[in-house]
């Protein structure tokens, strides 16, 4: 192979730097993504603290949630059969987990003294009560109902899913976060290790 000489080094050794930069900065100025990199739901952008740490429950117990994912249902009112409904998939969805369970928390949220009795709510899903504007919030968005949300171990809201609930697809995006933050805290473990 010969060398390029001359007048041609020039515009080769542009063509090597600039183009592959201007070909990526096409890419992100128009959102493009590869169809591998989905999600099922919406992903929150950017993510939004909640403060779930000021939620109660009934008896005005706080939500302890350290290092647990929260998989929250808005309720603005009584649970019916879609509600009831939306509960049981969510259940599924967690249980499917499998070894992840106890990382993952179900709260059906409601604003103070709600409409939801408690009592009435399937075992291993927890009412919680927000402020009224925080509920509303998560309640409808853009104008299209929302069925649940995902927040992360710190408060940040992170996925939203519109109603009808698509609960394998919540299942998928859930093992996949799960997947990212085990791995990302085994990577902060192990730099704080060879720091040391």
């Amino acid at each position: 192979m010969t060398m390029i000489k001359g007048r041609w080094q020039l515009p080769v050794l542009l063509a090597l730097f600039v183009v592959p930069t201007l070909a990526a900065m096409v890419l992100v100025f128009t959102d493009w993504r590869p169809a591998g990199f989905t999600n099922n739901g919406d992903l929150v952008h950017p993510a939004e603290q909640l403060s779930p740490g000021q939620w109660r429950s009934a008896r005005g117990e706080p939500l302890q949630f350290a290092g647990d994912w929260l998989v929250v249902v808005p309720q603005t009112s009584a649970c019916g059969d879609d509600c009831e409904q939306r509960l049981d998939t969510l259940s599924r969805a967690r249980i499917a987990l499998d070894r992840d369970i106890d990382r993952v928390q179900l709260l059906l949220l409601q604003p103070a003294d709600g409409p939801v009795d408690p009592a009435a709510i399937p075992e291993g899903i927890r009412v919680m009560e927000a402020d009224a504007d925080t509920v509303a919030d998560l309640n409808v968005h853009q104008g299209a109902a929302m069925a649940a949300h995902i927040v992360d171990y710190r408060g940040y809201h992170v996925m939203r899913y519109a109603a009808p609930l698509d609960g394998a697809g919540l299942l998928d995006d859930l093992e996949k976060l799960l997947r990212l933050s085990k791995e990302e805290a085994e990577r902060r473990a192990q730099e704080e290790a060879t720091a040391e």
